[in-house]
């Protein structure tokens, strides 16, 4: 199922995709084959805009050892700068992703979000 799931999203069919990429996680699989298959739903699930989906399953992903937990960590931190401006969570979940490997990516959006949480923590003591 996870083969002809990953087959259906080559071809662009993203919605037939999901639905066999969520019976076979249904079906039960084993644990890299699992998480694969929950980054691969999460992924179309941000891609096709439902964000609720795509967030549970990165927060899922980024709460246990696995593969994926850095990507799913980085997404997490994404999703709080750009769409909450939430810079204190986006902080946070970008700390915990450098713990696990400190790439030039995320040690720049480390740098950026102390700029914008300390700007906005200036800001909001100034109103």
């Amino acid at each position: 199922m996870v083969g002809l799931g990953r087959w259906l999203r080559a071809a662009d069919r993203c919605d037939d995709a999901l639905q066999l990429f969520r019976k076979a996680i249904d079906k039960g699989l084993p644990d890299d084959l699992l998480f694969r298959t929950m980054w691969d739903v999460a992924v179309l699930e941000k891609k096709l805009g439902r964000e609720p989906a795509a967030l549970s399953l990165f927060t899922e992903l980024a709460s246990c050892r696995n593969a994926f937990r850095q990507s799913a960590l980085e997404e997490l931190a994404k999703y709080y700068e750009h769409r909450e401006k939430n810079y204190p969570m986006a902080l946070e979940f970008t700390r915990s992703a450098i713990e696990l490997n400190p790439t030039e990516a995320l040690l720049n959006r480390r740098a950026r979000l102390e700029r914008r949480a300390v700007s906005k923590a200036a800001t909001q003591r100034l109103i």
